[in-house]
């Protein structure tokens, strides 16, 4: 009987020594995907920053002045037309039908401003709701980690108790071969996974790389476009000075 009980233990021996390296190798593993992965984090926190800094320098900056240009011209033309002299009835009709016309085409382009709008806000409040599920997202890994931590203190209050001693000493060549064998299978699963893991890592690197080349061209796009605008702003105060000498005429 003594035989049979040897060479179990020097299978569990040599089993629990492949099993040692493979822990190394795949505590190497984890720990370098860990650190990736909140590399990759750290990437998308900048990505969404460079995203709120376009969409400040966009929705605050460009349209704002966009839409004052608009509507300083939309003024000089009300200008224009209040500086007509009107001698005669139909004179007078047209521009009077005239102020209406712009006072009307004032109107829908801020109709248009307005639907634009709200489907900004609308696109906003979307990104909120999903603000809202990435918190609860967190929480709820928060909550697991602070559950096993409640369930390891009980158990480890069992270990100091005696609970692990009497398991120690009750130990055999048979319950320790049951144990090495369940941890062969949960290392072969835990690897399995940590490679399925990895090339999921490697295609969200991939693909958060490609966004956020896409979001700095997009900034340099707003850039391009401010200069425009802000080339406008400077003909549209020349129209302003020129529609406001037609006032002393």
């Amino acid at each position: 009987m003594t035989e049979p009980k040897t060479q179990v233990s020097t299978q569990n021996a040599a089993n629990i020594k492949k099993n040692k390296r493979r822990i190394f190798e795949l505590e190497c593993g984890v720990s370098t995907a860990y650190a990736e992965l909140m590399l990759l984090v750290a990437d998308i926190e900048e990505n969404r920053a460079l995203l709120m800094r376009n969409f400040t320098s966009a929705f605050n900056g460009n349209r704002a002045i966009a839409i004052d240009n608009v509507e300083d011209l939309y003024r000089c033309r009300m200008l224009m037309v209040d500086a007509l002299d009107a001698k005669t009835e139909p004179e007078q009709n047209f521009k009077n039908a005239m102020t209406n016309s712009l006072r009307i085409d004032l109107l829908e382009n801020r109709f248009v401003l307005n639907e634009k709008l709200r489907e900004i806000a609308a696109q906003m409040a979307e990104i909120n709701v999903l603000f809202i599920t990435l918190n609860e997202l967190v929480t709820s890994a928060n909550e697991v980690v602070a559950d096993q931590a409640s369930e390891m203190v009980s158990q480890n209050a069992e270990w100091i108790d005696g609970e692990l001693d009497k398991l120690f000493h009750a130990a055999s060549p048979a319950t320790n071969g049951k144990i090495v064998e369940s941890n062969t299978e949960r290392l072969v699963s835990l690897i399995e996974k940590a490679h399925i893991a990895e090339q999921q890592a490697h295609a969200m690197v991939g693909a958060v790389e490609a966004r956020t080349k896409v979001i700095l061209d997009a900034g340099d796009d707003i850039a391009a476009r401010r200069e425009r605008i802000q080339a406008d702003r400077e003909k549209v105060v020349a129209n302003q000075k020129r529609s406001a000498d037609l006032m002393s005429k």
